[in-house]
């Protein structure tokens, strides 16, 4: 962050590289500097959507003031410090307010071991979207539960259609995790890994949506597959994938509807993997910069910005009172008041130190196994080897790494 010679703030921000994770934050900058008649400034800059979930975060920081970050990354916060702890700078009760107006457990993830290290800006987990035109073309209802998919992925080949699935390495990983905690087992913290009849059950479901989905499911991810879905009128459903509220506002045509998962397990709609966004101050912004930073997220993160300009600006918010309002649910139809369920009984990833790079060498283990270059045994045996490896390594400091220019 600089001060200029007006003395001027000037904070530095860094979000993830898509329409409803810069837009927004763009939009509410430039009006709370505004509202500061030009005293506060925030430049914000973007990063690949793989990026936003993998690359270390603790580099990051020494580069910005702001940062919007993703929940697994808890863990390493609290091990290296790189984030303030919200509660030096915010009122206890204003910062208990926040995170419980998180729609479902979108505030709680960001606290750990005490701390709280950011306020839930986004809100999202993995739920089903639809082409509503093609699905009333079939004469198929949206889906309720597995056994609907599979009679409408039958239907659809037999029409030359297909379903659709974001399959990358990252997000087969996190559509395993989710169907484990749909099929009533998600993944604990601790040594144990998922024991080998739930992972070999889901292996099976990973498979035939492999074989029911396009042909480029495998390197597509969530925007991908939603730009596919838009671009043809092949891609039908797509069963999980992290929701997207840009795809379903009014004025596109076509449009996709977003509908609560519809899994295999005894209640379909739960389990789907928690995922959005939230904002994090660099504990190497000075005192002056952080109380800044902190009073511009008191302004971003209430009620009437997250129900206004923020979702006005193509934002996905994560106070729960927008989810619910009937004014947004007719802005964004089929998407808020359709996915809350999925989102109110979403399965939180672990958080512990490490976590993030098991997802990464998960992913691409089930990717090899998806490609038939290892058998569900050897996927498994890897599996549990990593994540007891990990849990055990979890307090062990990691090396430090070099800012990204």
């Amino acid at each position: 962050m600089m001060t200029d010679t007006s003395g001027k703030l000037v904070l530095q921000g860094l979000t993830w590289d898509h329409a409803r994770g810069y837009d927004p934050l763009v939009a509410c900058a430039r009006r709370y500097g505004e509202l500061t008649h030009g005293q506060v400034a925030i430049e914000w800059r973007k990063r690949s959507l793989h990026d936003f979930g993998a690359a270390p975060i603790d580099a990051l920081a020494r580069s910005f003031d702001l940062l919007v970050i993703d929940h697994p990354f808890m863990g390493q916060a609290q091990q290296t410090g790189c984030f303030r702890d919200l509660h030096e700078l915010f009122e206890r009760a204003a910062l208990q307010a926040a995170m419980q107006a998180g729609v479902g457990a979108s505030g709680s993830v960001y606290a750990c071991a005490g701390q709280v290290f950011a306020l839930p800006t986004d809100a999202a987990a993995q739920v089903a979207s639809l082409r509503p035109d093609l699905l009333a073309a079939l004469g198929m209802d949206t889906p309720r539960h597995w056994g609907d998919v599979t009679r409408l992925a039958k239907r659809a080949r037999a029409n030359g259609q297909s379903l659709a699935w974001a399959g990358t390495p990252t997000d087969a990983a996190c559509t395993f995790l989710s169907l484990a905690a749909n099929l009533g087992h998600p993944l604990q913290e601790g040594a144990q890994f998922l024991p080998a009849g739930v992972v070999a059950q889901v292996l099976l479901h990973l498979d035939w949506l492999r074989a029911h989905s396009q042909s480029a499911c495998l390197e597509h991810n969530p925007i991908q597959t939603y730009e596919a879905m838009l671009a043809s009128d092949t891609l039908v459903y797509c069963p999980l994938a992290f929701g997207y509220s840009n795809y379903a506002r009014p004025g596109r045509t076509p449009r996709l509807c977003f509908a609560a998962l519809a899994g295999p397990g005894p209640q379909p709609t739960r389990g789907g993997l928690l995922g959005g966004a939230g904002m994090a101050i660099s504990s190497h912004s000075a005192a002056p910069r952080a109380r800044a930073a902190a009073d511009f997220m008191h302004w971003l993160h209430s009620a009437p910005v997250q129900c206004g300009l923020y979702l006005d600006s193509g934002g996905q918010p994560g106070h729960g009172a927008a989810w619910r309002d009937a004014h947004v649910n007719a802005r964004v139809p089929d998407f808020f008041a359709a996915t809350l369920p999925t989102l109110e009984s979403a399965c939180v990833r672990p958080r512990f130190a490490g976590f993030v790079g098991f997802v990464e060498r998960a992913g691409a283990c089930i990717h090899r196994c998806l490609r038939g270059e290892i058998d569900g045994a050897a996927l498994y045996d890897a599996l549990l080897r990593d994540y007891r490896e990990t849990w055990a390594a979890r307090n062990t400091p990691s090396p430090p790494t070099e800012p990204t220019p």
